[in-house]
């Protein structure tokens, strides 16, 4: 059973304005000392394994943590670790995107539409500066930059690929219409910059916890 925190103890807010638990904190803040994976936060809290993942799924939901993949030591495809995102320099800029997709959303009679266009010409002047390179590479070279954590290793012959970070994610748990629309414009903006003919479409957490990404493209 969890212990429940005083009533005078701090509480971090998630994304969506509820309060950890006691247990769910103290995983959070195991993380921020240092990238860990489940067995480490197992054998650090002393929880059971199935009770860590599911503090672990909440905290990605929420924004506070996103997973990356340890470096491979033999054998096998490479564990996962959690790592914690940092708040400071994201939610400035989350909040914008909420109040600009809101706005949109309000104000547009197409916004999804709208939305898409605009990340088509975002996509477009950000592959100007880039040098040339096949539609795909780009894509997800800019993906990785702009924290999508795109992972190439669960691509398959449905051209699909697992972006399993959001930088934007309590915006585009909020507005997932009009944010996810204004990335797969972007996504298209730079395929097209090198392909005759480009489509992209983004299943927002479509896949324990990840987006993912169908992009078709031909030369």
């Amino acid at each position: 059973m969890e212990n429940r925190l005083s009533a005078g103890e701090d509480r971090r807010r998630t994304s969506g304005d509820r309060r950890h638990s006691s247990s769910r904190e103290r995983i959070l803040r195991e993380i921020e000392a240092r990238p860990a994976s489940t067995a480490d936060l197992v054998a650090a809290t002393g929880l059971h394994e199935n009770t860590v993942r599911g503090h672990l799924e909440r905290l990605l939901a929420d924004g506070h943590i996103a997973r990356e993949k340890e470096a491979p030591s033999g054998r096998g495809r490479p564990s996962l670790r959690w790592r914690a995102v940092r708040d400071d320099a994201a939610a400035p800029y989350a909040g914008l995107a909420v109040a600009l997709a809101e706005g949109l959303a309000n104000t547009s009679a197409h916004p999804a539409r709208e939305a898409k266009d605009v990340g088509r010409t975002w996509g477009a002047r950000l592959a100007e500066d880039r040098a040339e390179g096949d539609a795909r590479t780009l894509v997800l070279d800019v993906m990785r930059e702009q924290g999508f954590a795109p992972d190439p290793a669960e691509s398959d012959a449905e051209e699909r690929t697992l972006l399993r970070n959001c930088p934007l994610l309590a915006a585009a748990s909020r507005r997932s219409d009009v944010v996810c629309a204004v990335h797969e414009g972007l996504i298209e903006g730079l395929a097209r910059s090198r392909a005759a003919v480009a489509t992209a479409k983004l299943l927002p957490f479509a896949a324990d916890g990840a987006c993912i990404l169908h992009l078709q493209v031909a030369s």
